[in-house]
Formats: structure tokens, C-alpha cells, sequence
């Protein structure tokens, strides 16, 4: 086989995995700002029977397409409702609705897939939103100080990972050489002013 041939294979492969979450997820702990909370946030799966009735009591976050067809019923909960935005949609598509949304959920459904960093870096940088930014699903403790960079402040690890491992994850990088979201100070401009 050639090894154009052999590059024509890779790219025709299915999708490994999909990109929404496919179970419904209640995590007992999460991460906010650094520090290990009690967790009730209950992650709604996107599914064809998914309806306004069948929507679990207390805090949900739903599919963000469930979320613009029944926006104004799910506003009128009393509980909080967080919008998902899975890797394969476009954040321009609530643009309109984030000063209406104090909370976005952002899944990583395969170990692979780095698009929510991308979009977490739009939502924070490009269209200026100031809410909450949850992580979910294949979130590694060698990830957080990069996915703190790019805008997420909040964390649901993947099943079995040890939530206070993962808080002395954020303390491994004290200097940063790339700008990012976190609008943190480059090593290169603090040597310049001591120079």
C-alpha cells in the first residue's frame, strides 16, 4: 500500500466516538475557581424523547439545541439551567443568548478531541462571556492548567480520577510563555522590566 493510499484510510475512518454526551452525568464533586465543591449538576443527554416534562428536578444542563428551541419554559425553572455546547457546534449560535446564560458546559467525549478548547477561548476572548466555563467527561489532571488558560474555571473529572490530585494540578506551571485567555503575564514581558 502506498503511502497515499495508507493517508486516504486514516482520513475515511468513522468518528471514534461521538460528540454530545451520550448518558445522562451527575457528578458528586466538581472544581470551581480552585476549589472542590459539593456537586448537583445533573447533564442532560441528547436524545429524541428528550422533552420539557421529562427534564430532571434541580440543577440541568441540557444540549444547547434543546436549550434555543425552549429557551423562554427553561428560564421560567427555579433551578439553574446551563447550556452544553458539543465540540462539533458553533458558539456563534448563542452569541445573542449569553447574557441570558450563567453557565456553559463544554464536553470532552474522547481523549483526542481538543476542540473545546477552542471554543472556550472564543467564548471567553471573542464574544466576552463572562459565566461559568465546566469541563466534563475525559478532563486529565495534566490538562487543567491548560484548560484554566483557554477560559474554564469549573471541572468534572472523569470517573475514578482523585479530585485532590487534581487541585495541585493547577500549581504545576508558575510562568506562562504563550498568551492565552487568562490574560496572564508573560515571562518575556516581567524579564523586560526588570531588565
Amino acid at each position: 500500500m502506498s503511502t497515499a493510499t495508507a493517508n486516504r484510510a486514516i482520513k475515511a475512518r468513522a468518528k471514534a466516538s461521538p460528540d454530545r454526551i451520550q448518558t445522562d452525568v451527575v457528578n458528586a464533586q466538581a472544581i470551581v475557581d480552585q476549589q472542590l465543591v459539593d456537586n448537583a449538576l445533573h447533564h442532560v443527554a441528547e436524545h429524541d424523547e428528550l422533552t420539557l416534562e421529562t427534564l430532571p428536578d434541580g440543577d440541568i444542563s441540557v444540549p444547547l439545541t434543546f436549550y434555543l428551541e425552549h429557551k423562554a419554559a427553561l428560564h421560567e425553572r427555579e433551578s439553574q439551567v446551563a447550556v452544553q455546547v458539543a465540540a462539533d457546534e458553533d458558539v456563534a449560535d448563542i452569541a445573542d443568548h449569553l447574557n441570558d446564560i450563567q453557565m456553559i458546559v463544554l464536553p470532552f467525549v474522547a481523549q483526542i478531541d481538543g476542540r473545546s478548547y477552542s471554543l472556550a477561548y472564543l467564548l471567553r476572548t471573542r464574544y466576552g462571556f463572562k459565566g461559568q466555563l465546566r469541563a466534563i467527561g475525559y478532563v486529565r489532571l495534566d490538562q487543567l492548567g491548560f484548560l484554566s488558560r483557554v477560559g474554564f474555571d469549573a471541572f468534572e473529572l472523569h470517573e475514578g480520577d482523585d479530585y485532590q490530585a487534581a487541585l495541585k494540578a493547577f500549581l504545576e506551571f508558575s510562568e506562562v510563555y504563550q498568551p492565552s485567555a487568562d490574560e496572564g503575564r508573560l515571562i518575556f514581558a516581567r524579564r523586560r522590566v526588570t531588565h
